[in-house]
């Protein structure tokens, strides 16, 4: 192992530098030109894998650059990575105490904590590859809850509805998909001037749906959308659930981290209320992709709708049968994703994570400010949270169209100039960058740099007419 070992000490001395780039890969077609990526009968030698180690850092965004405002993701977490470079050391999965004891009783004490801060007292939960899968399993357990006999016999003749608002993540339609509800079947409800869920929207699709003959069981709210960060109302969209006895699940892939934060903890009050809870550790909490987990109020429920199997060689009614945590999942190898996320809560503890929001928040804040005092910027949604979503807008130049591609060709134009990676969004028929933050490595200075570029590489494109 040694030698390999060696590869990986070098490697991360390189990779840890810094002095690059954010993102340096060309066009795909470009790319598989320039690399040897065939695989052939004689295996290569040690001087080839590292190259191939050495390639796949240099040409791979660096998501640890304080500069990466593309995605939900972005940071390094050293604790979290860490714990997953033992994971992978020891290899243990997740279906029986047996085969994994330590991480078993840490994803029990993570889950004890998740429930603790989103207010389920006697609450269930489960590690899971990320928040599509969360998501998944929570419009399951709707169903379960609805038509239990679902399990057994099938749909039987039903048409069921699940509603999530216009700016829901898209797993809601692949998981309509998988859960056999399909995607007729999902019902987009409108959201107001901020992109949350109108409650009274939402209470008049049901109606429709209850008109028309069908079953409607699942709602589920967004906290921290992907384009803007909205929050969807818990209180009012818990009052319609209740009055139509359905489902109520949050989506806090995105979002979740704010219940760390005293003072940002408001933008999910009342989480509690929810049945169903999705947590994505790999976005805001920066552990290395990927670790989320499913949080359920009703503690059994996980078991009762997922087990099924196993039982003459596997889940053995022993002393630890209570811990086996495999009969809750709809995997059966499952890595141990717990390690990392312990490590790092540990390292950290509530406080460095709620510091982190609240350092977040305080950029979020400024570059608002900034692009609000700027005259060619211009905000085209609200950043209640850690989106900005804003857009070059010159004197002159007022059609939409004309505004997308030359905000879109900022971005692109300062990706190959080595400059900040960050992504264009459509909000409300409007198009403009969005930035996210995700990574507490970001200073003032970097968002000050970062509009800074925007405004130039926009105003060169103007000038050039090159858009």
């Amino acid at each position: 192992m040694q030698a390999y070992l060696d590869i990986l000490n070098r490697a991360v001395a390189d990779h840890s530098r810094g002095d690059r780039p954010v993102v340096q890969a060309p066009a795909a077609a470009e790319l598989q030109q320039m690399l040897d990526l065939s695989l052939q009968q004689d295996g290569a030698d040690l001087e080839a894998l590292e190259q191939a180690v050495q390639d796949y850092l240099h040409y791979n965004p660096d998501s640890a650059q304080a500069d990466y405002f593309k995605l939900l993701y972005s940071g390094r977490n050293d604790a979290a990575l860490l714990g997953d470079w033992i994971t992978s050391l020891s290899n243990a999965t997740m279906h029986t105490y047996q085969v994994g004891p330590v991480a078993t009783l840490m994803e029990l004490e993570l889950i004890k904590n998740w429930n603790s801060l989103v207010g389920f007292n006697e609450g269930d939960g489960l590690m899971v590859s990320g928040g599509s899968q969360a998501n998944l399993i929570g419009m399951m357990l709707a169903r379960h809850k609805a038509c239990p006999e679902f399990k057994t016999r099938g749909a039987d003749g039903r048409r069921l509805i699940a509603y999530v608002s216009d700016q829901a993540h898209y797993s809601a339609q692949k998981a309509v998909n998988v859960l056999g509800i399909g995607s007729d079947n999902l019902v987009a409800v409108a959201t107001d001037d901020e992109g949350r869920m109108c409650p009274r929207a939402l209470e008049t699709a049901i109606e429709e749906s209850l008109a028309a003959g069908h079953q409607p069981f699942y709602i589920s709210l967004t906290a921290g959308t992907t384009v803007v960060g909205a929050f969807d109302p818990v209180v009012e969209c818990r009052a319609v659930a209740d009055k139509f006895d359905l489902w109520l699940h949050i989506d806090g892939a995105w979002g979740a981290p704010v219940l760390f934060s005293e003072h940002s903890r408001h933008l999910l009050a009342n989480s509690g209320l929810a049945d169903s809870f999705a947590w994505d550790a790999h976005k805001l909490m920066n552990v290395p992709i990927t670790a989320a987990v499913i949080l359920v109020k009703q503690a059994g429920l996980l078991k009762e709708c997922f087990s099924g199997g196993g039982g003459e060689y596997l889940f053995h009614a022993d002393e630890n049968a209570a811990f086996n945590l495999g009969e809750r999942s709809m995997q059966c190898g499952r890595r141990a994703d717990s390690l990392k996320v312990w490590l790092s809560w540990k390292a950290l503890g509530y406080k460095g994570f709620a510091a982190k929001i609240d350092h977040l928040q305080g950029l979020k804040s400024l570059c608002v400010s900034r692009v609000e005092q700027t005259d060619q910027l211009e905000m085209i949604a609200p950043a209640e949270y850690l989106n900005v979503v804003f857009r070059f807008k010159p004197e002159g130049i007022d059609d939409e169209q004309t505004l997308r591609r030359l905000n879109i060709a900022i971005t692109k134009t300062m990706m190959r100039n080595g400059g900040a990676y960050v992504d264009y969004a459509q909000y409300k028929g409007r198009s403009g960058i969005r930035l996210i933050l995700a990574n507490d490595a970001a200073q003032a200075e970097n968002i000050e740099r970062f509009l800074q570029a925007c405004l130039t590489t926009g105003e060169q494109l103007v000038a050039s007419g090159e858009y």
